[in-house]
């Protein structure tokens, strides 16, 4: 992927998280606004998509081209499909937050609609990566030998040219995802003045703004060639949404009082000091040790049992008729080995370990210790995801080398070392999407039990959600696939970037949902 359109999904994917911080450093808004606004957009789309395909199934949603019979009436109903789908899930969030007392303020609004915009830009960001990964695989390759129909072979050559061509155009994505981050925060605005005048007439408002937004691009888009133009119609679109967060402002957020927090350098410095602690801590327990062990034991004992299976069941009374289904080993199934027994392994180790080191410490009341201090809780749960990350960043460098010099010792020819320590730093950034899931059921459970249930079941739902192809694409399980490829002879073409982007976006979720239920916590 070019480092530019690598540059542009890094941002799409910093920024949603960057404004909250921003925000609050001038207001008190708690990070679980930022969290249930991005659940209310998830949660949206699981009826919003299946609807659009129903619709279509019945013939309202027509072909979205130039010249397309019924483009208006397309064009109204995927509006007003987005507007009342998302607007009925931010009613219900508004709804929840304002019984808790949670919604209040007017940075309230503002941050559960930079988490319902931000999701949105984030998980478009990893489909940004998927996409532009794939585009960039096929340079070099003759596309009228791919027998796609002409519109799809003429889309497809429009795209190739689009990000071989150089231009800004790598900034389109990133451009329109903070327009449509500054629209998801106005409207979520309307729905706030909607539950603090207690007038649904705002909420209405703030759906059919949206559907006029979406509609109206549904429509002017396919006769629009020049993709700036388009940015430029969409700014326009934004421009009451930016007028209502001023004027809203002005009315609500003036008055509020503000937030002093302490200089950022004191904070990293307290931040440093818990990581200095977490870490010692896995020292003197013997985790960071054991990890290690374990990790180490897999990386030479998996080149080994790839190459000896066959030998193994031969010398086993009875078996030797299975002993001829075994194929010759090849480098390849080293790693495959290598990578399946760390993904089961590794798996069990971060629940085992994880499951307690929020709640574990609140029912010791440790937790109370520390947080009785001016400590902020940010510090105290990136600390304890970072040491544990620090210690399987070292335990999975250990296990790889150990694995590469096992498989060249074992096999012809071996592995090449570069491709395959990438692999085996992907497949640490997998296992850490399961510590981060982990982590949030030790924040979110009062007991070790509970901790360990809740993150079994977030880990279990992430592992159900790879089965399925559609999905595996932007889950960690579409990692697997690419580090398997990583370092052997003559690889397959994977495109995991798409994987990459997503596995990142779900750690940021559960770190940012961590620290809001921190947050809220007596301790």
């Amino acid at each position: 992927m070019s480092i530019l359109y690598a540059i542009t999904v890094t941002l799409m994917l910093l920024v949603p998280v960057g404004a909250a911080v921003a925000l609050r450093r001038r207001f008190r808004a708690p990070w679980l606004l930022w969290s249930a606004g991005a659940v209310a957009f998830f949660l949206s789309q699981v009826y919003h998509l299946p609807l659009n395909n129903w619709l279509t199934d019945i013939g309202l949603i027509g072909p979205v081209a130039a010249g397309a019979p019924d483009l208006l009436r397309t064009a109204v109903v995927l509006g007003l499909s987005a507007g009342v789908c998302e607007g009925l899930m931010r009613a219900a969030a508004f709804w929840l937050l304002n019984r808790r007392g949670l919604v209040g303020r007017w940075s309230g609004g503002v941050m559960v609609g930079l988490g319902h915009g931000g999701l949105e830009a984030m998980i478009l960001g990893a489909f940004t990566a998927l996409s532009v990964a794939g585009l960039f695989a096929l340079r070099g390759t003759d596309l009228t030998a791919l027998n796609l129909p002409s519109a799809q072979l003429a889309a497809l050559e429009e795209q190739m040219a689009a990000i071989t061509t150089p231009s800004a155009a790598f900034l389109l994505p990133l451009v329109e995802r903070l327009l449509a981050m500054a629209l998801h925060v106005a409207i979520s605005l309307l729905f706030w003045l909607a539950f603090r005048r207690r007038n649904a007439l705002y909420a209405i408002a703030g759906i059919l703004y949206h559907a006029l937004v979406d509609g109206a691009l549904v429509f002017i888009g396919p006769a629009v060639s020049n993709a700036w133009l388009l940015e430029g119609i969409i700014a326009l679109l934004v421009v009451p949404g930016l007028a209502l967060i001023g004027l809203t402002y002005r009315r609500y957020g003036v008055a509020e009082p503000p937030h002093r927090p302490r200089p950022l350098r004191e904070e990293w410095a307290q931040y440093a000091a818990l990581l200095r602690k977490e870490l010692l801590e896995q020292w003197r327990t013997r985790r960071a040790l054991v990890v290690g062990v374990v990790f180490i034991l897999f990386g030479l004992t998996s080149p080994l049992l790839a190459r000896f299976t066959a030998d193994l069941l031969r010398s086993v009374p009875g078996a030797e008729q299975f002993s001829g289904l075994v194929p010759e080993p090849k480098t390849a199934d080293a790693v495959t080995q290598y990578v399946k027994n760390l993904t089961q392994f590794g798996f069990i180790i971060a629940i085992l370990l994880g499951m307690g080191a929020i709640a574990a410490e609140r029912e010791r009341g440790t937790a109370a210790m520390s947080l009785s201090k001016p400590i902020p809780r940010w510090a105290f749960v990136l600390a304890k995801f970072d040491a544990q990350a620090l210690v399987y960043l070292v335990a999975f460098l250990l296990a790889g080398l150990g694995a590469w010099f096992y498989t060249g010792q074992l096999f012809e020819p071996g592995l090449a070392l570069g491709p395959f320590m990438a692999g085996n730093l992907l497949l640490w950034l997998w296992l850490l999407a399961f510590v981060a899931v982990v982590l949030l059921g030790s924040a979110l459970g009062r007991t070790t039990l509970l901790a360990a249930g809740l993150g079994l079941l977030g880990c279990v739902v992430i592992l159900i959600g790879g089965a399925f192809p559609q999905a595996a694409a932007l889950l960690p399980a579409g990692l697997v696939a690419w580090i398997s490829q990583l370092g052997i002879p003559d690889p397959q073409p994977v495109n995991g970037w798409g994987a990459l982007a997503g596995t990142l976006v779900l750690i940021a979720f559960c770190l940012v949902t961590a620290v809001g239920a921190v947050e809220r916590q007596e301790v």
